[in-house]
C-alpha cells in the first residue's frame, strides 16, 4: 500500500543547549549510549559527565547546568572544595503523575578520612532540603564504581522551571558525580485518544502495528488519534534517536487523525540501530512518549528490554524484604522469565523466576531482596521472552547496611 498525505520530512533539526555557569570548553559529543532509556510514559532529564575529562558533559532535556567549585575528574564532576555545588534546571509540564531523582556519585577514595572517605552533601529542590548531610561510599584505588542513589521527588516539583542542588558540606575527600537524572512518568493524556507505531498509512488508517523496525523498512511512523477538541490546534513530533538527540522535528494542523514519521531505507537513521522514541506535544505541550526501535546491536529487534530499576541504594541487613521494581519494554509482549545474577557480593545468591507480564509490551514487575550480611552488592537483570530473545543486561547496585 502507498502511504497517503505524509509530508515530505524537512531538514533534521538539533537541540538548542543553554548552559550556565563554570563549565570545560568545547563542543558537546554525543555518548553512543547514555546508559538510560527513557521510561514508556515518560522522559528522562539528565546531565552525564561519564566522558570527562576528554569531553563536555552530556546534557538531554534540562534548561541549563551550572556548577562552582569543580574540576574534570576521571569519568565524572569533582566538587573539590567545601560550599561547591552542581545545579541543574529543569522545565516541567504540569502533567506529571511521578518523578524520581537518580544520582550516580561516590566520595573519593582518602586514606586519611573515616571509612577511607567521606564527603557530606545537602540535596535542595526549589530551595527546599531533600537531604542533608548525606554521604554516598567511597570508592576504591582505581575503581570506576559509582552508587546510584534514588529518591521519590513527585511531591518537592511544580510545574515550570525547577532547581535540584548538590552543595557540598565540609569536605574531607573529593565528591565526585558520574550522572543526575530525573524520571519522569505523565499522567495520561485525555488529548491523545489512541497512537501506535506502523510501517504505512491506507485510507487515514496505520497498515499494522509495530514497535521494531529494521534498516530497510521505508519510514517509521507514529499514527495519532486525537480529541475533537485537539482539531485545528498544532500537533507536533519530536524523534529522538538512540543516544537521546532530537534527530527530527514536524508539526501541523491537527486533524481526527494525523501520523509523523521519519525515513529509514538510505537515510541517516539506518545507521543508527537502537531504541528510538517519538513526544507528542498538541499546542507546544508534552502529552505522551513513543517507544520503537531500528535494528539493534547484536540483539535481536524483538529482544525485550529493561528501561529501568527502581531500587533504595542502601538496605538493612536484618533479613527484611525490600521491593523493588522492574520497567520493561517488550515489541512482542512475550517476557517469559527475568534472572537476576550476581557480579559483586559478599555473600548473595541468583535468582530468577516468571513476572507475570506476558501481552504486555510494557510496564513493570516487582521484585523483592533481602540481605542478612553487610555488604556491597552489584546485580544483573537479562529478560528472556518465549521466541528465545535475551535483553541487553541492566546493571544495578546498593548497599545492605
Amino acid at each position: 500500500m502507498k502511504m497517503t498525505r505524509l509530508c515530505k520530512p524537512a531538514k533534521t533539526l538539533m537541540c538548542t543547549v543553554v548552559l550556565v555557569g563554570l563549565i570545560l570548553s568545547g563542543s558537546y559529543t554525543a555518548l553512543a549510549n547514555p546508559g538510560l532509556t527513557p521510561p514508556v510514559s515518560g522522559k528522562t532529564c539528565y546531565v552525564d559527565f561519564s566522558d570527562f575529562p576528554s569531553g563536555s558533559a552530556v546534557r538531554q532535556d534540562l534548561v541549563a547546568w551550572q556548577a562552582q567549585g569543580w574540576s574534570g575528574g576521571a569519568r565524572c564532576l569533582q566538587l573539590v572544595r567545601t560550599g561547591g555545588y552542581l545545579e541543574v534546571v529543569v522545565d516541567l509540564p504540569e502533567n506529571v503523575s511521578t518523578a524520581r531523582l537518580a544520582i550516580a556519585h561516590r566520595s573519593a577514595y582518602a586514606p586519611g578520612c573515616a571509612n577511607s572517605g567521606f564527603a557530606p552533601v545537602t540535596i535542595t529542590i526549589n530551595g527546599s532540603t531533600l537531604t542533608q548531610y548525606y554521604s554516598p561510599p567511597a570508592g576504591v584505588p582505581g575503581s570506576t564504581g559509582f552508587t546510584t542513589d534514588r529518591w521519590d521527588v513527585t511531591g518537592w516539583l511544580t510545574p515550570g522551571r525547577n532547581r535540584v542542588r548538590i552543595t557540598t558540606g565540609t569536605l574531607c575527600s573529593v565528591y565526585e558525580v558520574q550522572r543526575l537524572e530525573i524520571s519522569i512518568t505523565f499522567a495520561a493524556s485525555h488529548l491523545i485518544e489512541d497512537y501506535q507505531m506502523t510501517h504505512n498509512i491506507d485510507d487515514l488508517r496505520p497498515t499494522d502495528s509495530t514497535t521494531g523496525f529494521t534498516p530497510n523498512d521505508q519510514w517509521a511512523v507514529c499514527w495519532t488519534k486525537v480529541a475533537s477538541e485537539v482539531i485545528g490546534q498544532q500537533i507536533e513530533w519530536r524523534f529522538y534517536d538512540p543516544s537521546g538527540v532530537l534527530y527530527y522535528q514536524g508539526q501541523r494542523r491537527a486533524d481526527r487523525y494525523n501520523w509523523g514519521y521519519i525515513r529509514v531505507r538510505d537515510w541517516r537513521a539506518a545507521t543508527l540501530p537502537g531504541q528510538w522514541r517519538v513526544d507528542i506535544y498538541i499546542a507546544g505541550r508534552f502529552q505522551v512518549s513513543v517507544p520503537f526501535t531500528i535494528g539493534a546491536i547484536g540483539y535481536s529487534v524483538n529482544a525485550p528490554r529493561v528501561t529501568g530499576v527502581e531500587f533504595p541504594g542502601a538496605i538493612r541487613a536484618d533479613g527484611e524484604k525490600t521491593t523493588g521494581y522492574v520497567s520493561f519494554f517488550d515489541p512482542n509482549g512475550d517476557i517469559t522469565s527475568v534472572r537476576f545474577d550476581v557480579v559483586n557480593a559478599a555473600r548473595f545468591t541468583p535468582f530468577s523466576f516468571e513476572p507475570n507480564v506476558s501481552g504486555k509490551t510494557s510496564g513493570s514487575f516487582s521484585f523483592r531482596i533481602w540481605s542478612t550480611t553487610k555488604q556491597a552488592v552489584t546485580l544483573k537483570i537479562t529478560l528472556y521472552d518465549r521466541q528465545g530473545n535475551k535483553s541487553e543486561p541492566y546493571y544495578f547496585s546498593f548497599r545492605a547496611t
